[in-house]
């Protein structure tokens, strides 16, 4: 009996090191708070820039823990799960969340939309999330916004012991409008640009044709004005030289170059635009004395 005992005794004392040696090697608790909210954040998006739009949020933490330790950074979206990517609203806008510079690292993990952090004890970390466009439409002008949530959590944890921070998300759509003058139809910008238009050597009813190439995120103005209210001058003549009558076309409708034209233009919000037809048309000609007869059309696009 004796010796049951001993060796019983014996088999206690060994699981019991066991099980402190487990505990003494297991991960450390990490513990942070949010001391700076987010800021909103803000991207400032023109659909027609060459370059892609992006801004960025800072914010700051502070360890609370008595050790160095991992923590992550989750960014939720409305579902409550973890993105790194989203499109933003109905705009047709696809945008992309990455770890900006900070004090220190924030690493991507194998889930998208949570970051990895090394803490040391006691120390505030003052970091900063970035959005980039990563698909380009053409956003309606104004204000588009998106409501997020970003978490501290401990290291791959699914949840928070703490309540998140709630992120505004603005895409900030200022008014554009641009236009192109083309010798063909097409999509904005492919045709050869044009500034002049030659009759050449000019016959009655004579006609050349030009497109309108524009684009725009809102409702716009098109205004076109005639030098000399519509007649072809000769120039370096007299103010009372010979002078030759013509007319414009705009998308099928006449337009009266003796006055200024003022219209307003609804555009599908596309990046490649509309053509529109721009038509030059001579009257009569008859008989004028020799040389070169020229008028100076100023067209404008403008946002409202």
């Amino acid at each position: 009996m004796s010796v049951r005992s001993t060796r019983h005794r014996l088999a206690i004392a060994t699981l019991w090191g066991i099980t402190a040696a487990g505990t003494a090697n297991s991960a450390a608790a990490c513990d942070a708070l949010v001391v700076e909210q987010p800021s909103v954040l803000r991207l400032d998006y023109d659909p027609f820039a060459s370059a892609p739009a992006a801004g960025r949020m800072n914010f700051s933490i502070e360890s609370r823990s008595a050790e160095r330790c991992a923590m992550d950074i989750a960014l939720l979206g409305p579902d409550r799960l973890p993105l790194d990517e989203t499109e933003v609203g109905d705009t047709g806008v696809r945008v992309r969340f990455n770890a900006g510079a900070g004090d220190t690292a924030m690493a991507a993990t194998a889930t998208p939309g949570i970051w990895r952090i090394q803490l040391d004890p006691g120390k505030r970390y003052r970091l900063s999330l970035e959005v980039v466009a990563i698909r380009d439409a053409v956003a309606e002008a104004g204000e588009h916004s998106q409501t997020l949530e970003m978490e501290l959590r401990d290291s791959g944890a699914i949840s928070s012991s703490h309540a998140g921070n709630p992120v505004t998300f603005k895409l900030v759509s200022p008014p554009r409008a641009q236009m192109n003058i083309a010798g063909a139809a097409g999509a904005f910008g492919q045709g050869a640009a044009v500034s002049r238009v030659d009759f050449g050597e000019m016959t009655a009813n004579e006609a050349r044709r030009v497109f309108l190439q524009v684009r725009a995120n809102t409702i716009s103005r098109l205004t076109i004005d005639s030098a000399n209210r519509g007649f072809l001058k000769l120039e370096n003549g007299s103010p009372a030289a010979d002078s030759i009558g013509y007319y414009a076309i705009l998308n099928g409708i006449e337009i009266d170059l003796r006055q200024h034209y003022d219209a307003m233009f609804d555009l599908p919000r596309t990046l490649a635009g509309s053509s529109l037809p721009f038509d030059l048309r001579l009257g009569e000609v008859g008989a004028h004395v020799a040389g070169t007869y020229s008028d100076l059309i100023t067209i404008e696009f403008s946002p409202l």
